[in-house]
């Protein structure tokens, strides 16, 4: 498998197993949420306002708006091999091609599970080496998924996939350097957007080098995984590494400490989080290292910011979409206990990779009347042992702004129907 083309046949599957055919389904429902969800974010009225003004249409404008809706809020799912937020790229870059197309939900599903097992299997080569140096994998690996997404739905043979995953290769990119700020949802919308140009370039004929991820100059090298040659990695599947869907509108490395703040919200007593003295968060330095904003200002800096995210669980005993607007952000009790915490941190076990439940989170805390209150979490909520219900995922569908009969329908809906978008989606 060291060729585009070796790595596309890997994931040209003609049929989905019911596992992974569920697991799409489920990504598919929680992807448009975060899309429905932040459809009239900042984020989004930039795009929509660029293209406005450069009268940027079809398939890669489509793309890019969805894309940058989906992550905007950081509401959508990620994944622990590549590190990267997979759905809302691969998806938004599918949706961009659809309008003029009825597929049918099997195809979309299979285009994704395509994408999504491309971005674990080079993020598996890449290793959290690639994340830990700085690089957005959003950004970079979101990109290559995307792009074999797309030529998997437009049915072109493995060859040509190869040379959409080549093309996509030398236009990925997306720096960690602006998390915390607006352009950090962008990624994902660049990610799909690259996705198309790509598979588009390649359903035109366009060639392209066929190995471009080994040697010192090829992808894995430059992208500073761990080996410079192509292993031979069996394909990782989404069987074995399903999305995480997120609970919580923030950063998943915060996410831990948020549950930890929660379970200890309900067990304060009378004067509630005003009665205490001191909060110790303790977690790994890898992870504080993207969500450690202290005192945030913004929207985008308190989605990044573990001790915001924990002062706010203290307080309210919940974490909801309006905890991250300005007004929630200038409560004067919730920006006291953020200034009481203190972080202590501790560096990654060895072999520890992305959400390891090998480097839990800590809350610890100090109260007025002498007591002391500590939880502990290992495994984050939505990931693989504590995965959300058919339910819960409708119920973060509906709130986001979708219709209860279209959660029902996807639910219910034979492989073989026509897919269309959902309403809030549609051009």
């Amino acid at each position: 498998m060291t060729t585009t083309t070796g790595i596309a046949r890997k994931v040209w599957r003609e049929t989905l197993d019911p596992d992974a055919a569920d697991l799409a389904r489920r990504a598919l429902l929680d992807s448009c949420a975060a899309m429905l969800a932040g459809l009239q974010s900042d984020q989004a009225r930039a795009v929509r306002e660029m293209g406005a003004a450069s009268g940027a249409a079809g398939p890669q404008a489509r793309a890019l708006m969805w894309g940058t809706a989906g992550h905007a809020l950081d509401f959508d799912d990620y994944e622990d091999v590549g590190s990267t937020h997979p759905s809302v790229p691969i998806l938004a870059a599918l949706f961009g091609v659809l309008p003029g197309r009825t597929p049918t939900l099997g195809e979309v599903l299979r285009a994704y599970v395509a994408g999504y097992e491309t971005i674990l299997t080079i993020g598996y080569a890449l290793t959290h080496a690639h994340y830990l140096r700085g690089w957005h994998a959003t950004g970079t690996l979101g990109a290559l998924g995307a792009a074999v997404a797309v030529a998997r739905l437009l049915d072109l043979p493995p060859d040509r996939g190869g040379a959409a995953l080549s093309i996509a290769m030398t236009r990925a990119g997306g720096l960690k350097r602006q998390f915390g700020s607006e352009v950090k949802a962008l990624h994902a919308g660049l990610a799909a957007e690259t996705g198309v140009l790509a598979a588009l370039l390649a359903a035109a004929g366009m060639q392209a080098e066929p190995d471009l991820l080994t040697g010192p100059t090829g992808f894995l090298s430059l992208m500073g995984g761990a080996t410079q040659d192509w292993p031979d990695v069996p394909t990782q599947t989404i069987c074995r590494h399903p999305p995480y869907a997120k609970p919580w509108p923030s950063c998943g490395y915060t996410h831990r400490a948020i549950e930890a703040a929660l379970e200890l919200s309900a067990r304060l007593g009378p004067d509630g989080a005003s009665g205490i003295l001191s909060a110790r968060l303790t977690m790994p330095d890898a992870y504080f290292g993207v969500a450690g904003f202290r005192a945030p200002e913004t929207e985008a800096q308190a989605r990044f910011s573990a001790s915001y995210c924990v002062a706010a669980g203290l307080v309210r005993g919940a974490i909801t979409p309006r905890d991250f607007e300005r007004q929630a952000l200038a409560d004067p009790s919730v920006r006291a206990l953020e200034a009481l915490i203190s972080p202590q941190l501790y560096p990654l076990p060895a072999g520890a990779g992305d959400m390891s439940p090998l480097a839990p989170d800590s809350l610890h805390l100090t109260l007025a009347d002498g007591q002391t209150l500590s939880a502990s979490v290992s495994d984050v909520r939505g990931g693989p042992a504590k995965v959300l219900s058919d339910a819960e995922l409708s119920a973060k569908f509906i709130a986001c702004g979708g219709l209860p009969e279209e959660a029902r329908a996807l639910w219910e809906a034979d492989a073989s129907a026509p897919f269309t978008l959902f309403a809030g989606l549609r051009p």
